[in-house]
């Protein structure tokens, strides 16, 4: 983002995506950043053309017959889209597996020499399938998973967060003050920083509340639920709206205001209803991950650069995520 420093207002979400992406490749399954730029975009774009599609062909009920479905050459389109995402599991597959072989690490395990020591989740994967707990197609269905639904979101939350810490110059300063406390102006983020940023994980809390990248989960009813007015019955699905539920006045007075300090003493600190991540045993997999990762990235960024944004002509769409398509630029000035 250097070039734009001093320059006026620009896009940040194409840094934040690239960067949520290749961090992926080294946090998630211990190898070094991707180097080929073109088929990382290449793979970005196909991801977000395979989710429109499938979402498209859920509202547009003629295209669930198959045969439909095939005649309007959507299938085809998707086949080489699905092609295109199964590539980059399999370069992952295998320069993970090069670097077993080789007995190199490309990562840096011990960050801390009196710490746990780190494993990335992949190691976890690929010690599961020596003992026949996952066959390669199993192993590369769950490597698309957690790459499709971790790095879009991470991104488009830190996107939400940097303008609101942009709109709001007061939260922004008490952030920039606990990480000069806590790192320093320059020290990069320990293990046992993360629990020490407080504000900075109250902050993030509150812009899940606010402005949340994923707005609906889709859930199947296991036993009736009666509610005040009806019945939902077993078997049947429902939506739920995270966003319509974190605004509710059950939550405390001025639910509508960005405060994050409402999660440190006030009404919001120990809200059982908060379902950002999901809630029970379908809740998100990675919500430490994304925490710990955008904490990490503000650490960073909020050190080095003062950002200013105006958000009250924010739009957005939802594509499987909630994507700012208008005045959602930012402009960052350097710190002294």
């Amino acid at each position: 983002m250097e070039p734009h420093v001093g320059k006026g207002s620009f896009d940040h979400w194409p840094y934040l995506i690239h960067n949520s992406l290749e961090t992926f490749c080294v946090g998630t399954f211990g190898i070094d950043a991707i180097d080929d730029k073109e088929f990382l975009q290449k793979y970005m774009d196909a991801v977000h053309e395979i989710v429109n599609m499938a979402m498209n062909r859920t509202i547009q009920f003629w295209t669930h017959n198959d045969f439909i479905y095939r005649l309007t050459g959507l299938k085809k389109k998707e086949d080489e889209l699905v092609k295109i995402i199964h590539t980059m599991a399999d370069v992952i597959l295998q320069k993970k597996k090069a670097a077993m072989t080789n007995e190199v690490s490309n990562i840096n395990s011990d960050f801390d020499t009196t710490e746990t020591k780190y494993k990335p989740f992949l190691d976890h994967i690929l010690e599961l399938s020596k003992n026949g707990a996952l066959t390669d197609k199993q192993i590369r269905e769950e490597l698309n998973t957690i790459i499709i639904t971790g790095y879009e979101t991470v991104a488009s939350q830190l996107t939400f967060t940097l303008l609101q810490l942009g709109a709001y110059p007061e939260v922004q300063e008490k952030l920039y003050k606990e990480l000069l406390q806590v790192l320093g102006p320059d020290r990069d983020v320990g293990k046992n920083d993360v629990n020490k940023l407080v504000y900075t994980n109250a902050v993030i809390m509150e812009s899940l509340r606010t402005l949340i990248s994923i707005p609906l989960m889709l859930r199947c009813v296991d036993k009736d639920v009666k509610l005040k007015n009806y019945t939902m019955h077993a078997g049947n699905y429902c939506i739920i709206f995270p966003l319509a539920c974190d605004y509710d006045q059950s939550w405390g007075a001025h639910t509508d205001q960005f405060c994050p300090e409402k999660w440190l003493e006030g009404d919001f600190k120990d809200n059982k209803e908060f379902a950002a991540f999901g809630l029970g045993k379908r809740n998100c997999i990675g919500k430490t991950y994304a925490i710990v990762s955008m904490k990490v990235a503000l650490a960073h960024l909020l050190r080095r650069y003062r950002v200013k944004a105006d958000i009250s002509k924010l739009k957005m769409k939802y594509e499987f995520v909630m994507r700012p398509i208008s005045g959602h630029e930012i402009s960052i000035e350097k710190r002294t």
